[in-house]
Formats: C-alpha cells, sequence, structure tokens
C-alpha cells in the first residue's frame, strides 16, 4: 500500500453516542474499508470534557456523597488499544465550521487557542445540555463534580427544597430527596416536585404517573400539578431562591433544582443543517444529515430523536454501514475488485435504524424501585430496582467507554 495521507474521521461528541461509534468504526468500518480500497483512516474524537459523565446517576450523586459511586471515567483510558496513527481524542469545545472548506474550528479549554481540525467526513453526536449543570456536562467535567458538590452541602443545610419538571429526571431527582432526607441533619426537609402537566411522566401510562406519584408521597414529597416557574431569582448574597409560579404565586425556597429539560448542542452548525428547534436535521434510517455530504448524526441531537438511551446506542451499526457505503461509493472500482461472492450475487448488506415506537423506560422513585414499561407494557417495581434503582446503572459506565458492547461486527 503506498504511504498516502489518511482520510480523516471526526467525531465531535463525547457521550454514549460518540464514544460507541468510535470504537466500532476503529475496530470494523475503516479496517474493512482500508483492506478493500487500500485507503487508510484516521479519527478524532472531539469532546469539551476529559470526561464521560454517566448523567443516568446524577440525582443520587448530587445528594449522597457516601453510596454514590463517581460518575465519571477518563474518555482517553477507553480507546488506548488504538495506536496514534489511527485515533486521537482532543478535549476541545467546537465553536464554528466551515462547511466548503471541511474543517472543523474547536477550542482548547487549557489554552483558550482556537484551532482547524479537517475533516473529509464528520460525525455530530454532541447531545444535549440541560438547563441545570447537574444534569449533563457543560465543559470539564470539573465543572459538574463542583456543581454537585455545591448541591450536596447546599441540600445538607436546606430546609424547603423545589424540584421543577415532571419528567423522569425530576422524578428520579425528588425520589432520592425524599430517600434521603432521613439521613440529614436537622428537622426533616419540605421537598416539593412542580409537574407543569396534568400528571408525572406524561409519555408513561396514567397509571405509571399514578403510581410514581404514590411512591413520592411515600417519601415525603409534595406533588404540584399544571403549574410552572416563571422566574427563579437567587436572592442577592445569600443561597436562597424567590420562585414565582405561572398561576401568579411566590415562595421562597433553599434550593432549587431545575429539572426542566435541554437544549440541543448544535450552536457551532450551519444553520441549514438544523431545524427550527436547533436540531440536526437527520434522515431517521441512514443517519445522514439532510442536504449535505459527508455528514452524519445520531443520539439526542438529531432531528427525529425521542431522548432515549437507544437512540443514542442502537443506530451505531446503521450509521457505520452509511458511512461504508458512502466511503466505496467513492472509489467504485476497488469497491467491485474487493467485493465478496455473496456481494457479488446478493448485494451488499446495508443496514438501517428503525427507532422503536412504544414506550421502553425504566424511572426509579427513590432506592426500592420504581416504576417502567417494556415494549408499552407495565413492569413491577421489583424489576426497576434490579435494572435500575439498586445502581443507577453505572455498572454500564466503563463498558461504555471501554465499547465493549461493539467486538462483534
Amino acid at each position: 500500500m503506498a504511504e498516502t495521507a489518511p482520510r480523516k474521521v471526526v467525531i465531535v461528541g463525547g457521550g454514549v453516542a460518540g464514544i460507541s461509534l468510535a470504537h466500532y468504526l476503529l475496530r470494523h468500518t475503516l479496517p474493512d474499508l482500508t483492506e478493500r480500497i487500500g485507503e487508510l483512516y484516521h479519527l478524532t474524537l472531539v469532546s469539551p470534557s476529559s470526561h464521560f459523565y454517566w448523567k443516568v446517576a446524577a440525582p443520587r450523586a448530587l445528594v449522597d456523597t457516601n453510596q454514590a459511586p463517581t460518575p465519571f471515567v477518563a474518555i482517553a483510558d477507553g480507546f488506548q488499544e488504538y495506536p496514534s496513527s489511527q485515533f486521537t481524542f482532543l478535549q476541545a469545545e467546537a465553536t464554528h465550521l466551515n462547511e466548503k472548506a471541511r474543517i472543523l474550528h474547536v477550542r482548547s479549554p487549557k489554552t483558550n487557542e482556537i484551532v482547524p481540525v479537517e475533516y473529509l467526513s464528520l460525525v455530530v453526536t454532541t447531545g444535549t445540555t440541560s438547563h441545570s449543570p447537574l444534569f449533563s456536562l457543560a465543559g470539564p467535567h470539573t465543572q459538574t463534580q463542583h456543581a454537585l458538590g455545591q448541591m450536596q452541602i447546599r441540600l445538607r443545610d436546606a430546609k424547603s427544597i423545589l424540584v421543577a419538571g415532571g419528567g423522569p429526571t425530576g422524578v428520579e431527582t425528588a425520589g432520592e430527596l425524599g430517600a434521603m432526607s432521613d439521613y440529614w441533619p436537622g428537622p426533616k426537609k419540605s421537598i416539593t416536585l412542580l409537574s407543569r402537566n396534568d400528571r408525572l411522566l406524561s409519555h408513561a401510562s396514567p397509571g405509571s404517573s399514578a403510581t410514581a406519584e404514590h411512591m413520592l408521597a411515600q417519601l415525603g414529597v409534595t406533588v404540584n400539578h399544571a403549574v410552572r416557574i416563571t422566574s427563579a431569582v437567587q436572592q442577592e448574597g445569600q443561597s436562597s431562591w424567590e420562585i414565582t409560579l405561572s398561576d401568579y404565586s411566590t415562595r421562597a425556597v433553599d434550593v432549587y433544582i431545575d429539572a426542566t429539560g435541554s437544549i440541543p448542542n448544535t450552536a457551532f452548525l450551519p444553520l441549514a443543517w438544523l431545524d427550527a428547534k436547533g436540531y440536526v436535521k437527520t434522515d431517521r434510517f441512514s443517519l445522514r444529515v439532510e442536504d449535505t455530504v459527508g455528514v452524519y448524526s445520531m443520539g439526542s441531537v438529531t432531528s427525529f430523536t425521542n431522548g432515549s438511551f437507544f437512540d443514542a446506542i442502537e443506530p451505531v451499526r446503521p450509521l457505520a454501514d452509511s458511512f461504508r457505503d458512502d466511503h466505496l461509493a467513492m472509489n467504485p472500482d476497488a469497491s467491485r475488485q474487493s467485493q465478496s461472492w455473496w456481494e457479488s450475487l446478493f448485494g451488499r448488506r446495508t443496514r438501517t435504524y428503525q427507532q422503536k415506537t412504544s414506550l421502553t423506560q425504566f424511572v426509579a422513585v427513590g432506592r426500592n424501585g420504581g416504576v417502567g414499561e417494556l415494549g408499552g407494557w407495565r413492569v413491577p417495581s421489583a424489576l426497576v430496582y434490579k435494572a435500575k434503582a439498586k445502581t443507577l446503572m453505572v455498572e454500564k459506565m466503563s463498558p461504555i467507554v471501554y465499547g465493549q458492547d461493539f467486538h462483534q461486527a
């Protein structure tokens, strides 16, 4: 093979989607393409944080310093098997992109310098950022560590706590607060969960919603429905908050936790790639970004996502197949010569992503159980305990960073 500059592949985003895809491409797709068409490849994974954050465990990490394991693991540790000629991990924040020149500009958190990163193919897996710094990374992981540590102190000393958001994050956070209340010093705390809908977990069945609210009540959590926060102001020089609600009432609380949602991390991308809400316009089957060439996307940043874990992990193989097909199409002669007899007779197998339409969701409510639905069917609290509430699935964190689910093609 002639020595030529490698084809440059860039994945921007160091979450579940980006890390999983990087492992799959490095182990399977890129070696296969090199063998077929005789081209070398180099993959760069870009993330503003040096560490992966298992944000599923955030509700427990923010209340418990003793029982909650660390939800962070160094990304580079998971990629030591790949030589530097094939892989680079770059801790940097994407700032803007030159589509015509195929250059991604990134800022180093250490030097604040903006540097160009060239690419032939780009994959956007930047995910979303929560309104609260507790539930997602918004830069180096040390910022999130600090936010969690500060919150642990404030919660310990607080008398009144308000959580906004009746979705899974809000319910799990309120449940953890209720489960922890008996262990904090001082009198029992007032814990309130606000839901803007008429029930919790609006995407779940009414039965699951009612069960979740009953379990929260047993943990001492008060739930208020059909109300949202219109203003939250922290008192100057104090830690307390002045909250104004949509019914024009006000209340003062010692701790306010915003678990109401998130926004897509797409400010660095061309507007033509984004839909009206700022998500990447992505074909839901091939994972190709619409109206451009050589760009792909997966995970919670895509226009079709439902925000589930499945949308972050299951499109890996279909996206890799789309990537492979596009690169083989750049080299039709070499591609034909490298075909197996099976491909010559029946064509190349290309997998497409089939998004799950029925709800599959487990929501921990406290430490001993929760509510869940699997393919639209409700599951018992004991199963939710074993699957999620017991550990908040931190045992899956390292396998993701090390790509253990993608040893097989």
